[in-house]
């Protein structure tokens, strides 16, 4: 029995007997603050958290003392949390040793509405963007010096931003490794978008979520994967008749995004060879007016392999530009959602007709399931 225990007590350490950078991958899944408490472990650990590549400083998952709200201190100044949280980074940071991060996950919203913490939290960036990291994460407002370096950190391969109004003041975009970014909750102006295609020439995956943005042309060859999630669009911005929105990526697998078909102003056209996955949210005009097909939408989708239509523009769509459209030779998986099947099944029949080597065909009514319906 004191032999098994001996086996056991050893068994349990043997993490500790793991070379640095495996130790590190660990605690990569941790917060910063748990990761720094590992040092009361054993002599192995106490240092360990100073030259971990992985920061994650998230004002929500911070433990004060067990106190976790936000509520105001009595004078009416913030809470003491923010202070404890503060003093915590900086300590973090001060005391951490000179070596290059991989990640730097920095979200605390909540503090940017004090102004006696901005010159803090620009610090902590600039620390993080001096150390050469790959992965950034920040929800936070970038403004002058600070917008600028993140905009042309070089190392950057990943990145997240959110609550970020200023996109449309970005003067330079220079991300020559970029190959993933997610904007949360950001401005997207035509300019923005120019400019972050031109500098960020690795651009693999473009994803965007609850974004405000203006009708935007897209030109990249090394784009993949784009995804548009539940973002408002404004077509107020002066669009001629004359004027192109193109998304040219001849390497782009994976397509998500919503269509409003209110083309008074300008022609959309999608130049997507590659393209084998597509799930396309149409919209009516919200001003009422007509759809002439100029566009001719889904002759951009025409190689598509999984298609999912939705929304209660698919009508006018199918309407106009079905007598005009190519067939889809490799469609074999085919969602409609919101089309009434009762008022519209010969629409929904001529499409399928462009349809010869379908195998699957899902309907859906306003997002309720219908039927499903194998061809082959």
């Amino acid at each position: 029995m004191k032999q098994a225990g001996k086996s056991r007590r050893g068994d349990g350490d043997r993490i500790s007997s793991l070379p640095d950078c495996l130790i590190h991958l660990i605690m990569s899944f941790l917060t910063a603050q748990k990761a720094v408490q590992t040092c009361v472990l054993s002599k192995r650990w106490k240092n360990l958290w100073t030259t971990l590549p992985f920061l994650d400083f998230d004002l929500w998952k911070f433990k004060s003392d067990g106190q976790s709200d936000y509520s105001e201190s009595e004078d009416g100044g913030p809470p003491d949390k923010f202070d404890k949280f503060r003093d915590f980074v900086c300590m973090t940071l001060l005391l951490r040793k000179a070596s290059d991060l991989h990640t730097f996950h920095l979200s605390c919203t909540e503090m940017i509405e004090w102004p006696e913490y901005n010159m803090f939290i620009r610090s902590w960036l600039l620390y993080a963007l001096n150390h050469n990291p790959q992965v950034l994460k920040i929800d936070f407002t970038l403004e002058g010096s600070v917008a600028l370096a993140t905009f042309t950190c070089a190392s950057l391969v990943d990145a997240s931003f959110s609550y970020f109004p200023q996109a449309r003041n970005i003067k330079v975009i220079n991300l020559p490794c970029l190959r993933r970014l997610h904007l949360k909750r950001v401005t997207v102006t035509r300019g923005f978008v120019e400019k972050l295609f031109c500098g960020c020439p690795m651009l693999e995956l473009f994803h965007l979520k609850n974004c405000y943005r203006e009708l935007y042309t897209i030109n990249s060859q090394s784009l993949k994967y784009l995804k548009a999630e539940s973002c408002n669009s404004d077509f107020r911005f002066k669009a001629t008749e004359k004027e192109i929105v193109l998304i040219n990526a001849p390497n782009l697998l994976s397509f998500c995004d919503i269509i409003c078909l209110n083309f008074m102003g300008p022609k959309i056209l999608l130049k997507m060879p590659s393209l084998t996955s597509a799930n396309i949210r149409f919209e009516r005009s919200i001003y009422g007016s007509s759809y002439d097909g100029k566009s001719n939408i889904l002759m951009g989708l025409s190689n598509v392999q999984n298609l999912k239509l939705s929304g209660d523009g698919i009508k006018v769509l199918l309407e106009t530009e079905m007598p005009n459209c190519s067939e889809f030779p490799n469609l074999k998986d085919l969602s409609v959602d919101s089309l009434c099947l009762s008022c519209h099944c010969d629409l929904l029949a001529s499409f399928l007709n462009h349809c010869p080597n379908l195998e699957k065909l899902s309907l859906y009514y306003f997002g309720l399931y219908c039927k499903s319906i194998q061809l082959h």
